[in-house]
């Protein structure tokens, strides 16, 4: 079957890999290639984000599609372009 070009998305930085990675890896500030390490980063990441999420949103708060961007981008901003 010939590749359709209808929805290449190479050229965003979301389907970006790391130089090195062999494509494992997604493109990052920290120049990780590593897939082992990265999931290490971001389960590091996750934990600090999970404490801090816990002083911001009471335990009845109603999560809203904002909420979960916000929590996206305390998560992995520190690691992801």
């Amino acid at each position: 079957m010939k590749k359709s070009k209808r929805y290449d998305t190479s050229h965003l930085i979301e389907d970006q890999s790391e130089p090195g990675s062999r494509g494992r890896v997604l493109k990052n500030k920290l120049g990780i290639t590593s897939k082992r390490e990265m999931d290490k980063r971001e389960k590091a990441e996750q934990i600090r984000t999970i404490e801090e999420l816990t002083n911001i949103f009471g335990v009845d708060h109603r999560f809203t599609a904002s909420d979960i961007c916000k929590i996206h981008r305390l998560w992995l901003s520190n690691i992801y372009i």
